[in-house]
């Protein structure tokens, strides 16, 4: 009976021993499951909504020059860069049988003059017959008309700017022979550019004559951050197209960086809408988008919240309901996350909001409390 009741407390010893043991693993295993995630407070920042649309640099004016009498360059005085003014002559086509005719029929022409001048006096003193004097008329205007027919087609062998501006494009060469209506020049001016641009129609509305936009050119700008150049809306449509709804716009570019030129890629960047002192958060902590939800850490562990946004950028968006100043939001690690998950935040994060702009309250409340976040 000693032997049975000593068995007994054996294994009553060894199961209170197992169970022990177990319980302190139980701990050690409740404390390794706090989840690392990174969270950062709120802040107060400036958010502006914005357009992005895209387009090419067009010249405000531009010439195609085309040659209007067909024959052998003989010379081009120009090459692409060159600025030229009004008139200003580009090549020459060769003109030696055209320049003959030309002169011959110019001299004709001024010797014939003469003599209708003469006869128109000597008409109206009845010294020539009526007939003699229509007779001369004929002949001086036939002088007339191939005079200004050679002189035409002398003119038209020189290839001249009708644009002050600047040669963006050469396509003739000496000695190459020019067919009557091919393209031998681009003139275009380069000091003001204009791009294209075609908006949604809920951005239509949102655009305003002389509303400024920023402008980044990749092929100027390179790495540079941000868009550097500023141009102003020059043109707005009337109209939106029913098939891919948008409607066009133009940007105009009056002080073009050094080396812009017509075809560059423009991004651009519209300011609609803007406002200071707002609540936001970075946009990597929102886990969900309709509705907006992200994870907010109380004490060692988290809860999902749903909040109301408003205005965002490139990196942040603004919280309007849902989440206070003195509130950490998680921004990396969520996918680990569940309701009530134990976490350990692992970057210092910034400190809570300072500013005395009212905190954002619950989706629900009515009005935003004016009272500064409590500091524990």
């Amino acid at each position: 009976m000693k032997k049975y009741g000593l068995a007994i407390l054996l294994v009553v010893l060894i199961f209170g021993l197992v169970s022990g043991c177990k319980g302190r693993r139980s701990k050690s295993e409740v404390k390794a499951e706090a989840i690392y995630v990174e969270a950062v407070y709120p802040e107060y920042r400036t958010m502006a909504e914005t357009v992005e649309v895209s387009g090419n640099l067009e010249s405000v004016e531009k010439a195609e020059i085309y040659a209007k009498q067909s024959g052998i360059v003989k010379e081009v005085y120009v090459q692409p860069g060159d600025q030229v003014k009004k008139d200003t002559l580009l090549a020459k086509i060769e003109d030696d049988e055209i320049a003959l005719s030309y002169r011959q029929a110019k001299n004709s022409y001024e010797l014939l003059k003469d003599k209708y001048e003469k006869y128109k006096d000597l008409f109206k003193e009845n010294m020539v017959s009526e007939q003699e004097f229509k007779e001369m008329e004929r002949s001086y205007r036939d002088a007339e008309s191939n005079y200004l027919l050679y002189k035409l087609k002398y003119e038209n062998t020189e290839l001249r700017s009708p644009i002050d501006g600047t040669v963006v494009e050469k396509s003739c060469e000496p000695h190459q022979f020019l067919s009557a209506m091919e393209k031998a020049f681009t003139v275009a001016r380069l000091d003001q550019f204009r791009i294209k641009i075609y908006v949604t129609e809920s951005a239509l509305e949102k655009l305003k004559l002389g509303q400024e936009v920023a402008v980044r050119i990749d092929a100027i700008d390179g790495d540079t951050a941000g868009y550097p150049h500023r141009g102003n809306i020059s043109m707005i449509g009337a109209q939106v197209d029913a098939n891919t709804g948008t409607a066009p716009a133009e940007v105009l570019i009056k002080n073009p960086p050094a080396g812009a030129k017509p075809g560059m890629f423009a991004r651009l960047k519209i300011i609609t809408s803007q406002r200071a002192n707002v609540l936001a958060v970075p946009k990597k902590a929102l886990v969900r988008e309709e509705p907006a939800e992200l994870w907010v850490i109380r004490g060692d562990r988290v809860e999902l919240r749903q909040v109301h946004t408003g205005l965002e950028d490139e990196s942040y968006l603004e919280v309007i309901q849902g989440i206070s100043p003195g509130e950490q939001v998680v921004t990396a690690g969520q996918e680990a996350l569940s309701d009530r998950s134990q976490v350990k935040v692992v970057n210092s994060g910034a400190k809570p909001s300072q500013s005395g702009v009212p905190e954002a309250m619950p989706l629900g409340s009515d009005t935003a409390k004016a009272s500064p976040p409590k500091q524990d």
